[in-house]
């Protein structure tokens, strides 16, 4: 289903449905990527937690949660738009910028430089996920301005 997007000018309820991403697309692979980091921390569960003395081994520890926070967080913003288009609920639900703002502070740091140990297939699932995860708050800032600029009382005439 695709709609156009409401224009900047006009004054438009945020809950009108327009697309913001191929939707499907993006939800398939964060789906993908969330599976695959899933696998692979649980793989090498046992080996990470016997290198937790060695140099770097704590930084790593600290990037892959950073990893899963950024496939969480961009799967429940990826649910809450999808219930949008279904109708379960509203925009005025879906969008929290206290919530986002803080965990964008958490979600873009990134400090892989100090994952002395990580293997490259895990510095690559954490590239993917942050990659996916900044175009999901890209995507939930619009929606956020959008909101906002739509629900912003209107200036007094002079």
């Amino acid at each position: 289903m695709t709609h156009d997007p409401p224009s900047f000018r006009q004054k438009r309820s945020p809950d009108s449905n327009f697309v913001i991403v191929p939707f499907s697309k993006t939800y398939d692979e964060a789906l993908t990527l969330l599976v695959e980091a899933r696998d692979y921390l649980s793989a090498h569960r046992h080996q990470n937690r016997l290198n937790l003395r060695e140099n770097g081994a704590l930084a790593q520890f600290r990037e892959e949660m950073r990893m899963t926070t950024r496939l969480i967080r961009t799967m429940a913003w990826l649910l809450s738009v999808r219930a949008v288009e279904a109708g379960e609920i509203d925009w005025a639900d879906a969008v929290d910028s206290d919530d986002l703002m803080a965990d964008i502070r958490v979600c873009i740091k990134d400090e892989q430089e100090n994952c002395i140990m990580a293997s490259s297939a895990l510095l690559e699932l954490m590239a993917r996920a942050q990659a996916l995860y900044m175009r999901a708050a890209r995507m939930e800032l619009q929606v956020a301005a959008r909101y906002r600029t739509c629900n912003d009382p209107p200036e007094p005439q002079k």
